[in-house]
């Protein structure tokens, strides 16, 4: 039977054509693409010759050179990777292991401790340390590097084969398992192949998670033949000092941390003229932050949209299109809350809750078409099938399209309040606040209320030594918002993050009923 090509097929072909270039930089370590995929190889067969094909092997490391060449090398062995966030608590990390019925667990010196706890419960796990000799019932990482080479193990897999179980957030209830073939990731590569600035001759910083969205980022850029480089820590400081010592020319990174980026005391005595590219995504960005942004680095920033259960690659907004179309005496007005065009190979339909598409300017629902639609969630075939109905995936955001095709979010459906009978979009209200010179971020929820059904409490980090009141921030916003303008300040000197280090608002409400707050200023 012919076997159609998968990602692994063409990063072995990347590899060879791009043998001797420097491929990866992780502090003092190099590896160029042929070093790099020949250890891939290594690893690969050691996996194969004691696991068979789709055995679920599952990741729980910081960014390391380490989490990427298993990232491929799963891939290589035909068998699904389970990434685990590095921040992850011992109880996630035994979800993720009993969910997905993973057998290996590989981790590091700094999640040892976790990973030991987390798989106190399943006996017979093999595990291995990456960084040092530790290892249970199978090799240690040392001597799977040695496997010998046996290539008829590898590349086995179909594109419907299943590559990835990626666990989402939580942010609305217990992670699912998002399952992700190797067709859906061909898919996403593909996209920003198609649709992003990705050249030969970049040097990439990668600040995130590896185990997530940065990790993504790696393999199309490794189709290209650029170099990826690994920012220590993932702290800005770091991220400004590998910029100028290896002459980094993109990274991507999550609006909260261009918001200390911009914001950083030292900024300006960093040499950042190699940048030509930043990529930014996964929550809504802060009026300030952008503005800052593009001040310091000029128009060089790509928005990116995606959703677990539609990886990466649902729309993106290109430097041009952060601003409307220029008037006779200068540049247009900065866009806020859009989130671009849909990719080129993705559809996206604007729905009402009867599944009819709106009219355009109208809010509804954000729902998505493509090949790199999940393949569902794992074990939970009634979410499936409310998640994707005939082929579209609805993903729970709500947006609205204007004529030319630009899409701009209004929040999570689950996340609308309803306050004296009307909706009101949280991202919305926090657009108007960010947008005030004495903001950094805010964040916006709902709680219940007995005179207006519920109530918009807006949680609000200023500039640090600014004097700011909840009195100045309810004038600032009722002529542009009204009835939508929040009931209640609270001040924080930051917003808490979730493990992908966006805007916990879980924690904000529970902040709020622990202390059995009612609304009013303060």
């Amino acid at each position: 039977m012919n076997q159609a090509p998968t990602l692994s097929t063409f990063m072995r072909q990347a590899a060879r054509r791009f043998a001797a270039r420097p491929c990866l930089v992780d502090g003092p370590r190099r590896w160029s693409y042929g070093e790099f995929s020949d250890l891939c190889d290594r690893i690969a067969c050691g996996l194969a010759a004691r696991l068979a094909p789709g055995t679920r092997i599952a990741i729980f490391l910081g960014n390391s050179a380490e989490c990427l060449l298993l990232q491929v090398a799963v891939e290589r062995a035909a068998m699904v990777r389970v990434p685990i966030n590095a921040r992850a608590t011992t109880p996630d990390v035994g979800m993720a292991l009993g969910d997905s019925n993973a057998a290996v667990l590989f981790y590091d010196s700094a999640t040892r401790a976790r990973a030991q706890e987390g798989a106190a419960e399943f006996p017979g796990l093999w595990m291995a340390q990456v960084n040092g000799e530790d290892a249970a019932h199978g090799p240690s990482w040392a001597s799977l590097l040695q496997s010998p080479l046996t290539p008829k193990v590898l590349d086995r897999v179909q594109l419907e084969d299943l590559c990835s179980i990626n666990y989402t957030s939580g942010s609305s209830g217990r992670p699912k398992g998002v399952m992700l073939s190797h067709r859906n990731w061909l898919a996403v590569c593909r996209n920003m192949l198609i649709d992003r600035d990705i050249r030969h001759d970049d040097t990439l910083a990668h600040v995130g998670p590896l185990t997530h969205a940065s990790g993504t980022y790696f393999v199309p850029w490794f189709l290209r033949g650029a170099c990826s480089v690994l920012v220590p820590g993932g702290t800005v400081d770091n991220l400004l000092r590998c910029i100028e010592e290896q002459r980094v020319t993109v990274f991507t990174c999550v609006p909260t941390f261009l918001t200390r980026l911009v914001n950083y005391a030292d900024i300006d005595r960093h040499d950042l003229s190699s940048l030509r590219a930043i990529g930014y995504g996964a929550e809504p960005i802060p009026k300030n932050t952008l503005e800052k942004a593009l001040k310091r680095f000029g128009p060089i920033l790509t928005q990116n949209f995606g959703l677990t259960e539609a990886m990466m690659t649902v729309t993106t907004l290109a430097p041009r299109d952060h601003f409307t179309p220029g008037s006779d005496d200068g540049a247009g007005e900065l866009r806020i809350g859009c989130i671009g065009r849909p990719y080129t190979m993705v559809e996206v339909v604007i729905r009402a809750s009867d599944g009819t598409p709106v009219a355009v300017g109208e809010s509804g629902e954000l729902t998505v078409r493509s090949e790199h639609v999940m393949q569902g969630y794992w074990n939970m075939p009634e979410e499936t099938a409310r998640t994707v109905r005939e082929g579209w995936l609805w993903s729970g955001d709500l947006a609205r399209q204007d004529a030319c095709g630009l899409i701009t979010l209004v929040g999570r459906s689950k996340e609308m309040i309803i306050s004296g009978g009307f909706n009101i979009y949280p991202q919305e209200v926090e657009a108007t606040l960010t947008a005030h010179p004495l903001v950094i971020e805010a964040a916006v929820v709902g709680v219940p209320d007995a005179d207006w059904g519920e109530a918009v409490v807006a949680f609000v980090t200023p500039v640090p030594g600014a004097t700011l009141d909840a009195q100045t921030l309810t004038a600032y916003c009722k002529p542009s918002l009204g009835l939508r303008t929040p009931k209640r300040f609270l001040f924080l000197d930051t917003l808490p993050k979730n493990l992908n280090n966006k805007v916990d608002k879980r924690a904000l409400k529970a902040s709020l009923a622990r202390k059995g707050e009612s609304h009013g200023c303060s």
